[in-house]
């Protein structure tokens, strides 16, 4: 899917944003943060995977609405809500989210729900049809109360649908892969 200017500005911001982030207090203020909140890893790290993005959409349909986990800068939400009815991205990371609201700023297209919060302590909203969660970190089992709505989501092996407890692949990764990805880019 085209990227259009918002896209880029978000892009170029991230950049940015990493660039000053590279110090061991901001590392440390993010761990903090993260255990507050019952998160694990590297789950409130930010990773924007955009290399996939492409082939997730086409898994979505014309009517879902989305309950996008880990939306980080609303890159990928912005990508959704051009094909979806509607978008609930919600995003851990307050310094994150609120950096993109205030480039998207009145831009914010008005099926796009941006939330703070932990979305593995979150009951979803009853218009839900389907959740994302591209966070190839993720640590967290998917709640219970998900189960019922077909999940996307990714892993270091590809990207899964699961779906009426069943976990099918639909685009299987080399494994290094998302490796090269995650280093600098793929070939």
């Amino acid at each position: 899917m085209k990227r259009n200017k918002l896209y880029r500005k978000l892009e170029e911001a991230y950049k940015e944003e990493m660039e000053k982030a590279d110090d061991r207090e901001t590392v440390h203020k993010a761990m903090k943060y993260q255990k507050k909140h019952g998160m694990k890893g590297w789950e409130c790290f930010f990773v924007p995977e955009d290399w996939f993005y492409d082939d997730v959409l086409k898994l979505l349909r014309v009517d879902d609405v989305v309950f996008d986990v880990g939306a980080g800068d609303l890159r990928f939400g912005l990508l959704m809500v051009k094909k979806v009815r509607k978008v609930y991205a919600v995003e851990i990371n307050p310094t994150i989210l609120g950096k993109a609201l205030q480039i998207i700023g009145y831009d914010l297209p008005t099926n796009l729900i941006a939330i703070c919060g932990n979305a593995f302590k979150m009951e979803l909203p009853a218009d839900v049809t389907v959740v994302t969660c591209l966070m190839i970190h993720r640590e967290h089992d998917f709640p219970e109360s998900w189960l019922r709505k077909r999940i996307i989501y990714t892993s270091h092996d590809g990207i899964h649908i699961l779906e009426n407890g069943e976990d099918k692949i639909v685009e299987k990764w080399e494994n290094d892969r998302w490796i090269k990805a995650v280093i600098g880019g793929i070939e």
